[in-house]
């Protein structure tokens, strides 16, 4: 009797297979992550950035793996990577209203947008700014267009006004969007994201992408740029769907397969607690 019972379970431990990590599962998927990515991107370099935006955020350790995985997918595909001082690219964890979960979504920066459409070789050069109370600027639309902002250097340039974004096209031209502080705090209070991620590490960054989302309607936005705005349009809530936005879905299956059950630790090197934390949202 003890030996069958010692068989059986034998045979159940060999059955049963510990659950992958998700730094398990980008290493073993890691051709088709590089398959995903642009030419110019190394995809060692791209895992070990999600690695560590996972790890810098425990709250994305809470997360549905299959969720995280398309998402580091979605950005791979864009070729946009999560190192901070890049501000290309952020995981942002969400409660998935639909399976009770939490789940991780893809959200570009405003430095990822700006990227998106500089290769997209209609654009010469695109910047985003902030104006504060004590900055020179001047703006004028019609005939007669005219920006002109000169920051103020002799100190604490006060209050900050609001932001705005211009861009030069190829035949020299060159368009801008101002927006209000107060514009763009209620574009803010209608985000999901309002009072989580980037919104809370890297505020002034999401208040330079405000303007940039919106210059990008007047742009000629390449199917890259045009994927990245959809995304982030999800990301901050303003698409009703809680499944996330990727532009090659039967692919990512193919390449997630079997692979939804992984558990979202990570055995990359962890930085200092509280080094890039992207809070879940409340």
């Amino acid at each position: 009797m003890e030996t069958a019972v010692m068989e059986r379970e034998s045979k159940t431990a060999i059955v049963k297979k510990e659950p992958e990590t998700i730094g398990s599962l980008l290493e073993k998927k890691k051709l088709e992550i590089r398959d995903l990515l642009p030419a110019h991107v190394d995809v060692d370099r791209f895992v070990k950035s999600a690695l560590l935006a996972v790890a810098r955020n425990k709250d994305l350790l809470k997360c549905s793996p299959k969720s995280m995985f398309m998402a580091i997918a979605a950005a791979a595909e864009l070729g946009l990577d999560f190192t901070p001082a890049k501000g290309h690219a952020y995981l942002v964890p969400f409660r998935n209203n639909r399976t009770g979960e939490t789940d991780v979504q893809f959200m570009p920066g405003y430095r990822g947008l700006i990227d998106l459409a500089k290769r997209s070789g209609a654009v010469k050069n695109i910047e985003a700014h902030i104006v504060y109370e004590k900055d020179e600027f001047d703006i004028r639309y019609g005939s007669e267009r005219k920006l002109i902002h000169v920051p103020y250097l002799d100190g604490a340039p006060g209050k900050i006004k609001g932001a705005y974004a211009i861009a030069w096209l190829d035949d020299n031209e060159w368009i801008a969007e101002w927006m209000r502080k107060d514009q763009i705090d209620a574009i803010r209070k209608r985000s999901k994201a309002a009072n989580a991620g980037p919104w809370v590490t890297d505020e002034e960054e999401m208040m330079r992408k405000t303007p940039l989302r919106r210059i990008a309607k007047y742009l000629p936005l390449s199917p890259d740029l045009e994927r990245a705005i959809e995304a982030d349009n999800q990301a901050v809530g303003f698409v009703d769907d809680d499944e996330p936005v990727i532009s090659r879905t039967a692919a990512l299956a193919e390449i997630i397969g079997e692979h939804t059950e992984a558990e979202p630790d990570v055995a990359a090197d962890k930085p200092e607690p509280g080094d890039g934390t992207l809070p879940l949202e409340g």
